[in-house]
């Protein structure tokens, strides 16, 4: 329906609703859950790195279908490489979802002690708050270095691929 012609890309549209918040017993809603809040960088890199693939896999199905071996070969390896970093990304980003998680519950417990005048587990949650932004800060350096990582391998495949059509 939205494409001009067969072949052409289409936009994308997902609609995500999120529960992050009940209604307490006066109606009125109660504080949003930990990690609820919009759309994640895991959903973004994952929409990202599938759509990536699945157009890859196209430029490989082409290239087959013309006998292309040079630009099938290329495509390939864009396949792989892309497979791979979803594969490597995703055990980072499930850690800094659940770091950032625990987070945010830590820092609720923490508040609920404060409010409940409990300073010792106040003092107890905020070091559990602390050590999971540790966690979600390192994990974020981590996912940092892997996309360093395969773009450094997409420029290489680039500059390989423009050579060998020379």
């Amino acid at each position: 329906i939205l494409q001009r012609k067969a072949g052409d890309e289409s936009p994308f549209f997902e609609f995500i609703q999120r529960v992050c918040a009940d209604c307490n017993n006066d109606g009125c809603p109660s504080v949003m859950k930990a990690g609820c809040g919009g759309f994640g960088i895991r959903n973004f890199l994952t929409l990202f790195l599938s759509i990536e693939i699945g157009k890859a896999m196209l430029e490989v199905s082409n290239a087959k279908a013309s006998d292309d071996d040079i630009a099938m070969s290329f495509a390939q390896k864009k396949v792989d490489a892309f497979t791979e970093q979803l594969n490597e990304s995703n055990p980072i980003l499930t850690a800094i979802s659940d770091a950032m998680t625990e987070e945010g519950v830590a820092l609720g417990r923490m508040q609920d002690a404060m409010g409940h005048g409990d300073e010792a587990a106040a003092a107890q949650f905020k070091a559990q708050m602390l050590k999971a932004a540790d966690a979600k800060q390192d994990n974020n350096v981590k996912l940092m270095e892997l996309n360093s990582k395969y773009n450094v391998l997409m420029k290489t495949l680039r500059l390989d691929s423009a050579l060998l059509q020379r």
